[in-house]
């Protein structure tokens, strides 16, 4: 009879431990998730400050970009103009030879210009007596 006895205590110690760390770990993760569920509310809290933040500037940038949303096609062309510039002799400022009589010249603009297929580039030059003229890339060395 005590031999029963002792397996029943030993059973049921076994059990009520088993039933305590089961406890113990289900109460471990309610915690966890809590924390968590906390810091996600920090966070949301946050991010609803700084997206209240953003529609602000947004409706001032909106305002500016309005503003300058009618010189998009004239930055677009300079922007195309200076890419088309990079890789040419000459610049402006620099003194040039024209081919057909050799006089000299100084470069005041580079002009390019043309339709949606086909471009042309030419400079710009002055001559010593102040008068311009625009003259094809192939026509000075």
């Amino acid at each position: 009879m005590m031999k029963k006895k002792v397996i029943l205590i030993v059973t049921l110690s076994l059990v009520f431990i088993g039933l305590a760390f089961t406890i113990y770990m289900l109460n471990e993760n309610v915690n966890e998730r809590q924390r968590t569920i906390a810091k996600m509310e920090v966070d949301s809290r946050n991010v609803n400050a700084k997206y209240k933040r953003l529609m602000a500037t947004k409706d001032s940038v909106i305002l500016v970009n309005t503003f300058l949303a009618r010189y998009r096609t004239l930055t677009v062309a300079m922007s195309y103009r200076d890419s088309v510039r990079m890789p040419m002799k000459y610049n402006v400022g620099d003194v040039v030879h024209l081919k057909r009589d050799s006089s000299r010249a100084i470069v005041s603009d580079i002009i390019v210009g043309g339709g949606k297929h086909e471009y042309y580039i030419k400079y710009q030059v002055m001559f010593k007596n102040g008068t311009e003229e625009k003259v094809a890339p192939e026509l000075l060395y």
